[in-house]
């Protein structure tokens, strides 16, 4: 049989081809690279996932607080995302309240009646004053200002976490997020320090990633 470990911190994740099948232990898809895998977990609780491609990624733009819009392909990986969760039980949503993330977690989440909470908090980093700029056109060694931190986006990414943990203790959760404030929250997790984060792998577009809350 075929199969690759990816490990993130303490956690390993075993990764085995969509035509290879286990029944005794617990499996779910997930969205590496672009390409359907079985991962096979036990015992987690906290599943993760990114918003769908955007407009605003293919143009390479800091992106940052604003809505965001799907692509075609944004919208197709949505619903990938949401034929991978078909068969696994959810008691609540929460995303970012951002458009992407909303239009992402809609389509991933169609058909049940569950309770969905849209979080300030789970937004991506603030990019301030280079918000909307093309990345290629700013000089990455100075920042301005009023750009979110690491050391902030970290700390936001704790106070997200810590919620989580009192407020949904005991439930299986979907969160739909984006790229560098799910790392941080990924880092949180798993113990990962802030001098670390860089170290956590960035999620791809609506990857699926799940994990155990204690």
């Amino acid at each position: 049989m075929r199969k690759k470990a990816l490990v993130y911190g303490e956690n390993t994740f075993v990764i085995r081809y969509n035509n290879e099948t286990d029944k005794d232990i617990n499996r779910i898809r997930v969205n590496l690279v672009g390409k359907h895998y079985l991962c096979i977990k036990k015992d987690d609780n906290f599943i993760f996932s990114r918003h769908g491609q955007t407009e605003e990624n293919m143009t390479r733009i800091f992106q940052g607080h604003m809505p965001g819009t799907l692509t075609v392909e944004g919208i197709a990986q949505a619903e990938a995302l949401r034929d991978t969760l078909r068969d696994i039980s959810l008691d609540a949503v929460v995303s970012s309240d951002l458009k992407r993330c909303v239009d992402t977690a809609r389509i991933a989440v169609e058909g049940r009646n569950l309770p969905w909470e849209k979080m300030v908090l789970l937004r991506e980093i603030d990019w301030g004053s280079w918000t909307g700029l093309a990345i290629k056109e700013v000089d990455l060694r100075h920042f301005p200002a009023d750009v979110e931190t690491e050391a902030m986006l970290y700390e936001r990414a704790g106070r997200f976490v810590d919620y989580l943990k009192e407020r949904y203790d005991g439930k299986q959760v979907l969160a739909v997020g984006h790229g560098l404030i799910n790392r941080a929250v990924q880092a949180h997790i798993q113990g990962v320090t802030l001098e670390h984060l860089r170290n956590v792998p960035k999620m791809n577009n609506a990857e699926l990633r799940r994990f155990k809350l204690t």
